[in-house]
């Protein structure tokens, strides 16, 4: 066995750095899904003009009377 110890290669301060890092990150994701919903949103409302043509679409007010709102 040996009796050499233990010496640690970063001092404590590093962990605010790690921190600070692991917060950016998550908001980086954050950003990241909420843009892919976005595209996926805007792509579902382009295939539904699509799909729907030339047709007349129901205006806002009468959406909002069927919907209650």
């Amino acid at each position: 066995m040996s009796n050499t110890t233990l010496t640690r290669t970063k001092p404590e301060g590093d962990w605010k750095l790690l921190n600070k890092q692991l917060t950016q990150a998550k908001t980086l994701l954050r950003q990241m899904r909420q843009t892919v919903e976005d595209i996926e949103d805007a792509r579902t409302i382009e295939r539904a003009r699509k799909a729907h043509g030339r047709r007349p679409r129901i205006p806002w007010a009468q959406a909002k009377k069927e919907l209650g709102l």
